[in-house]
């Protein structure tokens, strides 16, 4: 019986497989605590040709990357070698590329190391060189633009360009759309572009007006034409003229901010006394009086108001009064008209709202350079050394005392 046992238990032990167990604690523990390691471990074999190190390290060295930065981009393309890498970073740097526009171009679009360096990047260069962008121009336009090297050149740069040629004419002009809005070139003319412009066209905006709209604030028809729509019809119903250059002006003013920066910007007027009729009134003659920041426009009205007791309509005749900056020109203007009056200098009366929307040479000429023999003090006035501390101005035969302090 025991002789019998023994022979089955050896034949147990010499035909069942073995068991074999694979723990490593160390490997275990590491790749659960490290994000790249994690991150290898979820990668087929077979789309893996190179780890990716491999890449981190190519973009920390030749590309300049920080670590951290060459981790987050390794997650997003993969280098199986050096040669189609290198050749596209040796064609921006001898096109005047510096490493750190280098860095700042593989960041934007870390695509752009697998592109083939003559066959798609280097027509796109061309292009640009065609349009008189070349040298450092190049080299900025492109590192702080680098979409522009990444849509189709026969698809959407070219068409782009003759689209845009129909409307602006020359090549600075175009020139200039690009630099101010590169999207222009790759943000869908079928789909963003013609509506747009179609939609100021059905709306009376002539052509002049949108070609000036496009060189001045070209992002204004790359929104949705929906919001474009939107905005054109709002700005129609307050009553501005299609026909004339203050509409464009008014849609691209609120086509620059969101509806509930526009609204915080109307209750400052609000705030101020201002009627729905009187903020009409302010943002027809002068758009950009919504342009500018919620505290400009707020300390433009304490003063104007609080310290020169003027009403909203009067502020509503020269709404421009409010564009202009106080420590720069309106404080240090006043100045020298308080100084000349305390002198007697100046004994007529005169309308201050004109007087300070006089351009700066006419100013300097009329009140400064005129009289800073007679009275020296005006020149530091106007340079804003001299603090303003009583100034009367006659606005409708009654006098307002100006503290600004």
């Amino acid at each position: 019986m025991f002789r019998v046992s023994c022979r089955d238990l050896r034949y147990r032990i010499t035909n069942i497989e073995p068991i074999i167990i694979h723990f490593n604690l160390y490997n275990f523990v590491f790749q659960n605590q490290n994000p790249l390691f994690k991150f290898l471990s979820q990668i087929p074999e077979s789309t893996n040709p190179n780890p990716p190190s491999f890449t981190v390290d190519y973009l920390i060295n030749s590309c300049g990357l920080p670590p951290k930065t060459a981790l987050s981009v390794a997650n997003k393309i993969r280098l199986c070698s050096t040669e189609k890498p290198d050749s596209v970073i040796s064609l921006f740097q001898n096109h005047g590329f510096t490493t750190t526009q280098i860095t700042k171009l593989i960041s934007k679009r870390p695509s752009l190391l697998l592109s083939d360096p003559y066959k798609t990047l280097k027509p796109k260069i061309d292009f640009f060189y065609g349009l008189g962008i070349f040298g450092q121009d190049l080299s900025e336009f492109v590192a702080l633009n680098p979409s522009c090297l990444a849509g189709s050149l026969h698809n959407q740069l070219i068409p782009s360009f003759n689209f845009l040629k129909t409307y602006l004419g020359t090549n600075s002009d175009i020139l200039m759309t690009f630099k101010r809005c590169p999207k222009v070139l790759h943000h869908g003319l079928e789909k963003v572009l013609i509506p747009n412009i179609s939609i100021l066209r059905n709306h009376g905006v002539p052509n002049c007006n949108i070609s000036k709209l496009l060189i001045s604030h070209p992002r204004v028809l790359t929104l949705k034409p929906d919001r474009l729509k939107e905005i054109v019809e709002s700005v129609k119903k307050m009553g501005f003229d299609s026909s004339r250059p203050m509409f464009a002006r008014a849609v691209r003013t609120i086509a620059g901010m969101s509806k509930s920066t526009l609204e915080r910007k109307l209750a400052v007027y609000r705030e101020f006394g201002f009627s729905e009729d009187d903020i009409l009134s302010v943002f027809k003659k002068q758009p950009l009086c919504m342009n500018i920041s919620e505290q400009k426009i707020r300390r433009g009205l304490e003063f104007f108001m609080e310290k020169l007791k003027w009403k909203p309509v009067l502020i509503s005749v020269l709404p421009s009064l409010l564009t202009l900056s106080l420590e720069k020109r309106i404080i240090p203007w006043c100045g020298v008209l308080e100084i000349l009056y305390s002198k007697g200098t100046i004994g007529k009366k005169l309308n201050l709202g004109t007087v300070l929307m006089l351009s700066q040479r006419d100013f300097l000429e009329k009140f400064v350079i005129k009289y800073q023999e007679a009275v020296p003090e005006v020149m530091k006035a106007y340079k804003g050394e001299i603090k303003l501390a009583r100034f009367v101005e006659v606005v409708g035969g009654k006098e307002y005392s100006l503290h600004p302090s």
